[in-house]
């Protein structure tokens, strides 16, 4: 059984969510323009603003990234009680392809051993 270190998997949870997998919900976001994004990274659930989004790519992404880190440390899906992203987004002009999107995030992972949490931002 490896370590698990729950802060260290927060901070990588919010570097996946500010990097380049973002990019497949990219035209969701920038459609909605702005808003408080959070997603519930054990049922793989998003809502913006509080009202519910159909599912996002990125929170299939995280779930299987905190999936990953659990089975590297050889604990079962169980040892997180609770996982929630949230983040605070806007799309922005950008000059080429299209609207950038700027995002501030905030993972927070509950276990047996405490809450953890990590923070990125993006643009």
């Amino acid at each position: 059984m490896g370590r698990f270190d729950a802060e260290g998997c927060a901070a990588e949870l919010c570097r996946v969510f500010v990097g380049w997998r973002l990019q497949e919900d990219h035209d969701a976001l920038v459609a909605l323009g702005e808003g408080a994004l959070r997603i519930d990274l054990l049922a793989g659930e998003a809502w913006c603003d509080g009202e519910p989004l159909p599912p996002l790519f990125i929170a299939g992404e995280l779930g299987r990234a905190l999936a990953a880190a659990l089975e590297r440390a050889g604990l079962p899906a169980e040892f997180v009680r609770r996982a929630e992203l949230h983040a605070e987004f806007a799309a922005q002009p950008a000059a080429g392809a299209g609207p950038a999107l700027r995002v501030a995030c905030r993972c927070a992972l509950e276990t047996a051993d405490g809450r953890f949490a990590a923070e990125a931002r993006r643009g």
